[in-house]
């Protein structure tokens, strides 16, 4: 895809709102987008403490050298905690507050400053310049942000960047482990869209399920594992699968599309290491091992398990969810708030599956054609595997910094149905009274064949 091709669907995707500037020197497209887009009035550049640095020059002082000669500007740095930037209620307000009074903000950073910017700029009612840093995640083309509230992970609604920049030179240069992030977050391609399909289907999305949010993804992701493409050819597929990723999911108006099995499990592995203060791994290489787990669920779901084999009456909200729930999160969150917080996502998207009986029942009256769509969109355990072995990046829970343990890996595993409101294959499970020990030895033991799992 050229980088007019890239361009043109950026427009389209947003309805114009947002374009996208991409390629060898790409950021010194700033000061015209800087012109166009804010001609008078304060620049505030927000950014965290991490390095972005291109052949030893600072990235932030190129673009800060690049802005209009005599223009009033400064810079918003968030706090960091051991989590990095943690995109809680707190962070939220004060760089909030802190860019009041903006014309424009540029956001300077991989995606959690790229998710902080797109809040920051639609709370101080600005446009937003996203300077991408890294391939690390595809959120920097979308208009959603990913933020913590009550200590749960939560996608929300924030704005498109008027403009999202993509310096190859600058990503070329960012730490490899960020550039693995990536891949892990692109794989996910291989497994969430068999749960956004079964959502849909099933009458617990909203929407229904188009190929066009989810098609253009499928059909780069196998050059992110080509083993004979050079190095540079399949950074460019990396950036390219996880723009493309983002456009998508901006359209869409979800992350559906795109976030499956894989991403909850990211995230409880984020939540439960927010709540002991202790560190965990970048998103998207959690997502990347998660990966190869929610691909093996899925292999183990229809060839083995044969849980659509079930019929409407074999799937009902089990008696005694609630305490389910709080019982799993009270280790993470002694108080019970955060059990709470949990329980009434997990209520909502029980009360949708108790309103939707004439939609389950036609599901189950197309069982085949809906299986054969679920193969299709469910993939290989080894199709993420092999690309994040070519990447060097984690396969396993343990090869992740840090390690997580079984013990924690399995944790996870049987907590993601009781973290939000989406349905995903889990749930099935859980309505079906056989998401347990049994079906998780299973799932983890067909990851290792792979060469994933714990």
């Amino acid at each position: 895809m050229t980088t007019a091709t890239l361009a043109e669907l950026s427009l389209a995707s947003s309805q114009g709102a947002m374009r996208v500037l991409s390629g060898e020197g790409a950021v010194r497209g700033i000061a015209a987008l800087v012109d166009e887009l804010a001609p008078a009035g304060e620049i505030v550049l927000l950014t965290d403490s991490a390095a972005k640095v291109v052949d030893t020059v600072d990235v932030l002082e190129v673009v800060r050298a690049l802005l209009p000669e005599g223009r009033a500007s400064r810079t918003v740095e968030v706090l960091e905690s051991g989590h990095g930037v943690t995109l809680d209620e707190a962070t939220v307000t004060q760089a909030s507050a802190d860019a009041a009074g903006a014309a424009l903000v540029i956001a300077v950073g991989s995606g959690t400053v790229s998710d902080l910017g797109k809040v920051v700029a639609a709370a101080v009612a600005a446009p937003l310049i996203s300077v991408q840093t890294a391939a690390s995640v595809n959120g920097f083309a979308d208009p959603l942000s990913v933020l913590v509230q009550n200590g749960a992970k939560r996608t929300v609604p924030s704005t498109w960047p008027a403009a999202l920049v993509i310096d190859s030179d600058v990503v070329a240069e960012a730490p490899v482990e960020l550039t693995r992030a990536g891949v892990g977050d692109a794989v996910a391609i291989w497994s969430a869209p068999a749960d956004w399909y079964l959502a849909c289907a099933i009458g617990m999305d909203p929407g229904e399920y188009e190929g066009r949010f989810v098609d253009p993804v499928r059909d780069i992701a196998p050059r992110l594992a080509d083993a004979s493409a050079t190095e540079a050819d399949r950074l460019a597929a990396l950036v390219e699968v996880l723009t493309v990723g983002g456009l998508v999911i901006g359209d869409a108006g979800t992350t559906a599309p795109l976030s499956g099995v894989e991403h909850l499990v990211s995230h409880v592995l984020d939540m439960s290491a927010m709540a002991a203060h202790a560190p965990h791994d970048l998103h998207g290489t959690q997502v990347g091992v998660a990966s190869i787990l929610a691909a093996s669920l899925w292999d183990v779901a229809l060839h083995e398990e044969r849980i659509l084999d079930l019929g409407p009456g074999d799937l009902v909200v089990p008696s005694g969810l609630r305490e389910r729930v709080l019982e799993t999160w009270l280790p993470v969150d002694p108080s019970g708030a955060l059990g709470e917080e949990c329980w009434r996502a997990v209520e909502k998207k029980m009360a949708r599956w108790e309103s939707v009986g004439d939609r389950v029942e036609a599901f189950f009256a197309a069982r085949d054609g809906h299986l054969a769509t679920l193969e299709h969109l469910a993939g290989d355990p080894a199709h993420p595997a092999e690309a994040l072995r070519l990447w060097g990046a984690p396969l396993t829970f343990s090869e992740l910094t840090p390690a997580v343990s079984g013990e924690r890996a399995r944790w996870a595993l049987g907590a993601l149905p009781f973290m939000r409101d989406r349905l995903s294959l889990a749930d099935v499970f859980v309505l079906a009274g056989r998401w347990d020990d049994r079906l998780f030895d299973r799932v983890f033991a067909r990851a290792a064949e792979v060469g994933g799992g714990l």
